[in-house]
């Protein structure tokens, strides 16, 4: 796991230096440039597979700097995985893993992104200069101006994230996962095109395929630690990790507060497997210290509060000496583990009612903020209805809000460019798109972007053995898929752990992060942000602040806190 940096045109030598630079904590065992003509790219490095392996790397009059694990490597009969990035040009979609790099062939620069996004790419292109960065802060660093992105505003509120190519900057853009940019290093004009999809079938042994993506995620130079919630995806991953490595230490975060806590469950794991098990506490004062360091680490607002406890996890594992985690990222969309799928289900059923265009007028006289209104007000208006699973402001609950107008139906423009390709692709089944969509926006924009910034933050790389494309594939090839929540998973993984585990209700993500910031400066803090900014209408963020004490609209305060924190550091 490393961090890129490259500029191509003309540039300043030294300013550039320092804005790679910005991204040391990416990887500190070594750093590398290359030079030629008009062009520099730099390299960080967190050392896991072959020490000689160091980059830029040149083969084949190429040289790539690149950002990631190749899983597939040795196909292409090479002995590591960035000189596989170079055989694989110009076909990309050959590669297997997590990858961001950039290629330079002579002629042109090309940027890509692997099928999830997994690893982050973003590039702005200045009157005389391309220039692109694992992280906006290197960018930021080097072109010495900030200009907020009102847009992407409207996009976060929506998602919790700036969904698609668009940023929170102005002019800074980033790689959609599957495609490739292609630059002319002379007129420094681009192109992007799409070099893989999501949305293919595989009729293969989909044990099988798991098992793989799990062994292909222990390879490499040092022994391999494994994040476990307790939850089907973690502890089936956990599960196959302690079998294929002989040894396995699991790591777990809960709360004083027991209500929130899963750690009996993690335990009852740790235990069945034979896993070290270690339990970290995060309690309010870690909230708070651990709050403001990644207000200045994150370049766009933290759009997922479990980015705080996971950070502080990463913090204890990195204490500890590894270098490499497992996450179950992806077991919920890949195998339709949200109750949210079913009932939308349900909802597409609706679409087909006899008097629908009554219902229509009526839900239009009888407005409600809630998201169940804004859902059936879609069925009976014929609009998309699934906007993915993580969705929280609606468009009217946005017009109610900010301080100007959002049109109904706007967050659809978000997702453009995924609903094209899915009309494209010929598909049909609600569930596949419920899975396709999710993928683009809840794992690729939300929480793969989290793990990425509070893993590399501490200089780990953390790998996701579900979201391995062939296990993708093989889903979507079987019929069973929509069964029930987790089916496909739940058959196979029950010969791995524990029963009980197996048959547990699922339970969202939470912790007393609301109770702690009800009680905190924070509050007046956002509201004084808030009359300076001028952002969001004084009376609804008053109704905000007292709806979250019933425990209402919680996700909806989260993303304007943070977002109104994360501003007041950035641009006031």
């Amino acid at each position: 796991m490393c961090a890129v940096f490259g500029i191509v045109g003309k540039f300043d030598r030294e300013k550039a230096l320092q804005a790679a630079k910005t991204l040391s904590h990416r990887g500190q065992d070594s750093c590398g440039v290359y030079e030629d003509k008009e062009i520099l790219l730099f390299h960080h490095r967190l050392y896991i597979l072959d020490p000689g392996a160091k980059q830029p790397m040149r083969a084949d009059e190429k040289v790539v700097v690149f950002n990631g694990e190749i899983y597939n490597y040795q196909d292409f009969g090479v002995s590591n995985d960035t000189l596989a990035v170079l055989k694989s040009y110009p076909n990309f979609n050959r590669l297997n893993g997590m990858f961001a790099f950039g290629l330079y062939d002579g002629k042109s620069l090309f940027l890509a992104r692997d099928i999830f996004g997994k690893k982050p790419l973003f590039f702005y292109k200045g009157s005389d200069f391309f220039i692109f960065a694992s992280e906006i802060k290197a960018i930021l660093a080097y072109i010495d101006r900030a200009v907020f992105n009102q847009k992407a505003l409207s996009s976060y509120l929506s998602f919790g994230s700036v969904v698609g190519r668009e940023s929170f900057y102005q002019g800074i853009y980033k790689l959609v996962g599957g495609e490739v940019l292609k630059l002319d290093c002379k007129s420094l004009n681009y192109s992007i095109d799409r070099f893989d999809t999501l949305l293919q079938k595989r009729n293969s042994d989909l044990k099988e395929v798991l098992l793989q993506a799990v062994a292909k995620r222990l390879q490499g130079d040092f022994k391999v630690a494994a994040l476990l919630s307790g939850g089907v995806d973690s502890s089936f991953v956990s599960a196959i990790a302690k079998k294929l490595q002989g040894s396995l230490t699991t790591y777990s975060i809960g709360y004083r507060e027991q209500k929130y806590s899963e750690l009996p469950y993690a335990k009852e794991v740790a235990k069945f497997i034979g896993s070290e098990h270690i339990e970290i506490i995060f309690g309010k004062e870690d909230f708070f210290e651990v709050f403001e360091r990644l207000l200045e680490h994150f370049d766009e607002p933290i759009g997922d509060s479990a980015s705080l406890p996971l950070y502080f996890l990463m913090e204890q594992i990195k204490r500890d000496g590894f270098r490499v985690v497992l996450s179950g990222e992806g077991g919920d969309e890949i195998f339709l583990g949200y109750r949210q799928y079913f009932e939308f289900l349900d909802l597409y059923k609706a679409k087909d009612l006899k008097y629908k265009n009554w219902l229509k007028n009526y839900f239009r006289a009888h407005f409600s903020p809630n998201k169940e209104w804004e859902w059936y007000k879609r069925v009976f208006s014929d609009e998309p209805i699934f906007r993915s699973s993580c969705e929280v402001f609606t468009d009217l609950q946005k017009n109610l809000f900010l301080r100007q107008n959002v049109r109904d139906g706007e967050s659809v423009e978000f997702l453009e460019l995924f609903l094209q390709e899915w009309q494209e692709s010929g598909w049909q089944k609600e569930v596949d798109f419920f899975t396709f969509l999710d993928l683009r926006v809840r794992l690729e924009s939300l929480y793969l972007q989290k793990l990425d910034l509070v893993s590399m933050a501490h200089t780990i790389e953390a790998r996701t053995p579900l979201l391995d494309k062939e296990v993708l594939f093989s889903a979507f090839s079987k019929e069973e898929r929509a069964k029930e929540a987790k089916f496909l998973l739940k058959q196979i993984a029950k010969k791995y752990i524990p029963q009980s585990i197996i048959e547990r209700k699922k339970r969202g993500f939470s912790y007393p992060m609301i109770e702690w910031i009800q009680k905190s400066i924070y509050i007046q803090k956002i509201v004084s942000i808030n009359n300076e900014a001028g952002f969001f209408d004084a009376k609804q963020l008053k109704f905000l602040i007292e709806s979250v004490k019933r425990n209402r609209f919680s996700r909806h305060f989260w993303l304007v806190v943070a977002f109104l924190l994360w501003f007041e550091r950035r641009f006031i």
